[in-house]
């Protein structure tokens, strides 16, 4: 669905990046649809952004490109960076439990996963990287609302629908506020089938000056996933990563 074209030309080049971000894979002329923007504008904007790495495109279509990652990874303090410390520590939770290791932030109402480690050979989970999904459905959000000031949770419960994305999601504002104190009481957050059908999801906060920084999880079919053993290792590779973080 095509929306109003932005005017400003960083507008413009940040319209194309969030449709590229979102559809995956993409054509210029589904870009052009999508962003309002004239066709010409599209090539001559892509064209920039495929000079600078920003994009790249492949027979599939466009795709984000490498020098975003690059810049990614650096927007953090100076120094060692999350996904630096991080990164080892989630391919160690993979090969532990055989379950998809991810590192997410809260950005608005939606985490974005950073980091996933998975294999081929699971049942795949339905996330992906710079990928926005929603906080109220996801062990990574839960922890991060939990553990987050009381202000951050109300302000996204507030703008963003508790939409079902399965029979299992909490709607429910109550029962939502309800199980984020049971998170915090028991120290890690747990989605059960919330998100995806058949999964669970469980996830500890990274913190960093008293606040969450970010989340750390595992996710993996429900009925091979071991909640407490999970969110003992998460809990303890957390402390492991606030500790190198300094």
């Amino acid at each position: 669905m095509s929306q109003t074209a932005p005017v400003s030309m960083l507008g413009r080049v940040l319209a194309l990046l969030d449709a590229v971000a979102a559809a995956g894979p993409v054509g210029r002329r589904d870009l052009a649809a999508t962003t309002g923007l004239p066709a010409a504008t599209v090539n001559r904007i892509v064209a920039s952004l495929l000079a600078e790495r920003l994009l790249a495109e492949d027979p599939d279509g466009l795709r984000l490109g490498l020098r975003l990652f690059e810049l990614g990874t650096t927007a953090g303090q100076a120094g060692v960076t999350l996904l630096d410390v991080a990164g080892p520590y989630l391919v160690d939770l993979h090969a532990a439990f055989g379950c998809t290791a991810q590192l997410a932030v809260l950005d608005g109402a939606s985490v974005v996963y950073l980091l996933k480690v998975g294999s081929q050979r699971q049942r795949r989970l339905e996330t992906r990287v710079a990928g926005r999904f929603p906080a109220h459905c996801t062990g990574a959000g839960k922890a991060l609302l939990a553990f987050g000031s009381p202000e951050v949770a109300d302000a996204v419960l507030d703008r963003s629908p508790l939409a079902a994305r399965t029979a299992a999601t909490i709607t429910d504002r109550a029962r939502l506020l309800a199980d984020l104190r049971a998170t915090r009481r028991r120290g890690y957050a747990v989605d059960r089938a919330e998100f995806q059908t058949g999964m669970t999801g469980v996830a500890a906060p990274v913190r960093g000056s008293g606040r969450p920084l970010a989340a750390i999880t595992l996710a993996g079919p429900t009925e091979a996933l071991d909640v407490p053993k999970a969110a003992h290792a998460l809990r303890t590779v957390a402390r492991l990563i606030e500790a190198r973080l300094g």
